[in-house]
């Protein structure tokens, strides 16, 4: 299956860099002599068909050597973006020496054709094949050409690997279930241990040692190794049982807060290394953040005085109390902060002892679904995320962010544990990664980890997709609340 799958994907991948990387050569043409068109080329048009499609073939060539057309390699951060830049750039040196050496004294190439090359050929291969990537994967779910997972190890980094992997919307994966490293579990009843870290629609389908069995019945193309728990023996053993199988094998290194854009493996006298790029928001990209922040900001207060006075109307004339509602949080670095948001609940709402008692709980994630104390139009406010327009204030204030950690409830902010407090090191904002990654259907410790997730891995791109995303959401998702 594994063989086939890498055979159909590598194919397919094939077909679209073949389209997409001649329709780059010729548009390159169309902008160069039909646009602008200054150069009559007469019979010399021959020597852009030729150099095309000797371009797009060594373009091709280039991308097969480096793995580009080979499943395994095609994960994020293993350097397709990366391979897909270099092979164009080697290519276009190499029509530049070809041109200069066959036809220094008949014709040379248009640089204009050649710039154009570049860039219309990283830009359609990166796009176009990000695009061919997620229709392969529905086409192999439709036909039911799926990855069968294992996880060896039972901790909360298999944990998350599960629930993560089993719920991504882009390849289908069945995730069958853990196999015990034999010095996991801490309990007799590996249903017991399930249920200790919250894993109950999980089994545990046998040991280390079954493994082969688990492989023929189940039919696993890929197993993912979390455990700190087996030694250097252990895992050749692993890959001594599979060498003969078409299965992926791959090592959790338990970094799951830092990008793979931060981490680079190499080796230093024979010991394989991951160094991890230190991080900040400082210097200049302090500077772009500021800009990103009153740029939307203005954007925000611009649409926030304009649907005043509707907004104002409807709160009024649904329930008596004031139009906006401010509330005291914590800021960057626990400062207090006044956050405003158009009102949504009635009057007296934060002094109902009885159902605050129920909200300041970890486990429902300090908030309560189909709270009582909401009124009719402050469902609708929260349903489109129109309650936070106010909070465009506070951003032209300086106090928050556009992007950043939610800003807490003082009481909520009391009640973080030492860990969790990291993310009070930034700004917080409006909007942020677990918004768009699940806004109120995740877990309150999975928002946290974002958070810090974050501030981990800030910059530009992760800043502006987030706010794309944002977008996105209010058109799409009804999950707020």
């Amino acid at each position: 299956m594994n063989k086939k799958r890498t055979i159909i994907f590598g194919f397919l991948l094939f077909i679209n860099d073949l389209i997409f990387l001649s329709l780059s050569f010729y548009l390159a043409f169309i902008f160069k002599f039909k646009i602008d068109n200054k150069e009559f080329l007469g019979s010399n048009i021959r020597y852009y068909i030729i150099y095309s499609v000797i371009g797009v073939l060594i373009i091709i060539i280039l991308f097969y050597f480096r793995k580009l057309y080979n499943y395994q390699n095609l994960y994020r951060g293993m350097g397709e973006n990366e391979g897909i830049i270099i092979s164009v750039i080697i290519t276009v040196f190499l029509l530049i020496i070809f041109n200069y050496y066959f036809n220094r004294d008949t014709y040379q190439l248009s640089r204009i054709w050649i710039i154009y090359i570049v860039l219309l050929s990283i830009f359609f291969s990166i796009i176009t094949r990000l695009i061919a990537k997620k229709l392969i994967f529905k086409i192999f779910s439709r036909i039911n050409m799926v990855t069968n997972l294992l996880v060896v190890g039972i901790n909360e980094e298999s944990k998350r690997i599960a629930k993560t992997l089993s719920n991504n919307k882009i390849e289908k994966i069945n995730f069958f279930g853990f196999i015990d490293d034999l010095k996991s579990s801490k309990y007799e009843d590996n249903n017991e241990f399930l249920k200790y870290l919250n894993l109950d629609e999980y089994k545990i389908l046998g040991d280390i040692n079954d493994i082969g069995n688990l492989i023929e019945n189940y039919h696993i193309n890929r197993i993912i190794i979390s455990s700190k728990n087996m030694a250097y023996f252990d895992i050749l053993d692993l890959l001594d049982k599979v060498k003969d199988m078409s299965i992926e094998v791959q090592i959790s290194p338990s970094l799951f807060e830092f990008s793979v854009s931060r981490m680079k493996m190499f080796e230093s006298m024979g010991i394989p290394l991951i160094q991890i790029q230190k991080s900040g928001i400082k210097g200049i990209d302090y500077f772009y953040k500021l800009l990103i922040d009153y740029t939307f900001g203005v954007i925000l207060f611009t649409t926030f005085i304009i649907l005043f006075p509707f907004i104002a109307l409807l709160i009024k004339l649904d329930s008596k109390g004031p139009v906006l509602y401010v509330q005291e949080r914590y800021g960057k670095d626990f400062k207090k902060i006044k956050i405003y948001k158009f009102r949504t609940m009635r009057v007296g709402a934060d002094k109902e002892k009885e159902i605050l008692k129920n909200l300041y709980s970890r486990k429902e994630g300090f908030k309560i679904k189909d709270d009582p104390r909401i009124t009719r139009v402050g469902k609708f406010l929260r349903k489109t995320s129109i309650d936070e327009l106010p909070q465009a204030i506070n951003v032209i204030k300086g106090d928050i962010s556009i992007v950043g950690p939610r800003a807490l409830a003082i009481k909520e902010g009391d009640l973080l544990e030492e860990w969790e407090k990291k993310r009070m090191q930034v700004k917080q904002g409006i909007t942020g990664l677990w918004q768009v990654s699940g806004r109120s259907d995740i877990s309150y410790e999975e928002r946290m980890k974002l958070d810090l997730y974050y501030i981990h891995n800030w910059s530009i791109q992760l800043e502006l997709r987030i706010i794309l995303l944002t977008i996105l959401k209010l058109f799409v998702d009804r999950s707020a609340y």
